[in-house]
């Protein structure tokens, strides 16, 4: 992922928090307030990507950003690499898009040495996602508050994999 990804990605997040969180996030929010806001931090972020942080992008032979991953390798002393986020376009969940950007982000962060956990956090509404992470092995645990997302806190889980080599080689 590189800077001449964000509006696309941009674009992305924002239908795909608009399939998944509406009535969740205000429609407002939603509907006048997330691409602007989501374009400006994938602007910022991309612009200002340091080497470390890293992000994967599944597209198809038009170029259209079909879903990406962004991941912040070593974030946590505990819980280990972090999932920023993982979006898939809409009109094409169920369709393993997601299951290989989550093992192509595993055989990264193990090819690079990473022996550490790898985890990231799901809204408590978004049973589908939950769901998902679950049938690629994840431990959900540690349900918590969110910080400030679209204006408020959610309930979230977080989503652990012990064992990353698990999920690289998961069919």
């Amino acid at each position: 992922m590189n800077p001449a990804d964000a509006d696309a990605v941009a674009a992305l997040h924002v239908a795909s928090w608009r399939g998944a969180y509406r009535g969740v996030f205000t429609d407002d929010y939603l509907d006048h307030q997330a691409e602007a806001e989501r374009r400006e931090a994938w602007h910022a972020r991309l612009n200002a990507a340091t080497g470390a942080d890293w992000g994967v992008v599944a597209q198809d032979d038009t170029g259209r950003v079909l879903g990406f991953a962004w991941v912040m390798p070593d974030h946590d002393p505990t819980w280990g690499d972090y999932i920023d986020n993982l979006h898939v376009a809409p009109d094409l969940k169920g369709g393993g898009i997601g299951r290989r950007l989550m093992q192509a982000v595993a055989q990264r962060l193990l090819s690079s040495g990473s022996q550490r956990p790898l985890y990231l956090w799901v809204l408590d509404v978004n049973t589908a996602a939950l769901g998902f992470y679950e049938r690629l092995g994840a431990e959900v645990r540690d349900l918590q508050l969110s910080d400030p997302l679209a204006g408020q806190q959610h309930p979230v889980w977080r989503c652990v994999w012990r064992d990353p080599q698990r999920l690289a080689a998961h069919d």
